[in-house]
């Protein structure tokens, strides 16, 4: 009888938890190299030799370094990254408190984790090519649903004003979290701007009410 179960060719049975370990390996190699070093000067063997496995094992787990970047980043949002990225909007009724700790919880990332707006300008959104296509892919189309459905249903929760574009927020959230972190140090030294763990509370106080509120006095605007 022929046998007809597909073959993963000769070699050890496959092992769930090894291959599971040597993936989280590599992400915190990666990790480690990207707190340090730009993406286009770190190597593949670079990346196995921290991890201590076959160089190899990066397009196995990964297809290669470039998904290998994007599960970290990937991985760094779900640990850190905004609340709405686990719970379910159905749940509950979301309020501003919601939106708050979104902006919070991501401008504290890029704090701890600066390189990664960083690598989102200089190898996304600056370069077309796989990169960009596998950000995208595994990223973007999950994190701008998420983030428009959250607007959504504040805007329908009466939160929001109903005359805003809820298609056009996403971009004004994205662009009062990220520009500090992208900006560079020019800009810093031309407004005083120091952004850091001690200061972190003060601008996000002040994005949120910059979002939220705008920056006209009513009293004087009405």
């Amino acid at each position: 009888m022929t046998n007809t179960t597909p073959s993963r060719g000769r070699g050890r049975p496959r092992d769930p938890e090894r291959e599971r370990q040597v993936r989280e390996s590599l992400m915190q190699s990666a990790h480690r190299l990207l707190r340090k070093k730009a993406f286009r000067d770190i190597s593949i063997r670079e990346i196995a030799q921290g991890a201590g496995v076959n160089s190899a094992m990066i397009s196995y787990h990964f297809d290669g370094k470039e998904g290998l970047i994007i599960e970290v980043i990937r991985g760094q949002f779900m640990q850190s990254g905004p609340a709405f990225l686990t719970m379910s909007l159905g749940d509950k009724e979301p309020s501003l408190e919601t939106l708050r700790d979104a902006m919070a919880r991501i401008i504290r990332l890029y704090i701890r984790e600066p390189w990664i707006p960083r690598f989102i300008v200089g190898e996304v959104a600056s370069k077309p090519g796989r990169m960009r296509d596998l950000f995208t892919d595994r990223l973007a189309s999950v994190l701008g649903p998420m983030l428009r459905e959250l607007l959504h249903a504040l805007q329908c929760a009466g939160h929001l004003r109903p005359d805003l574009d809820i298609n056009l927020m996403p971009i004004s959230f994205v662009s009062l979290v990220a520009f500090p972190f992208i900006a560079g140090d020019p800009f810093k030294e031309i407004f005083s701007f120091r952004l850091d763990e001690e200061t972190s509370d003060k601008w996000i106080d002040h994005t949120v009410k910059l979002l939220l509120h705008g920056v006209a006095n009513n009293a004087i605007a009405e």
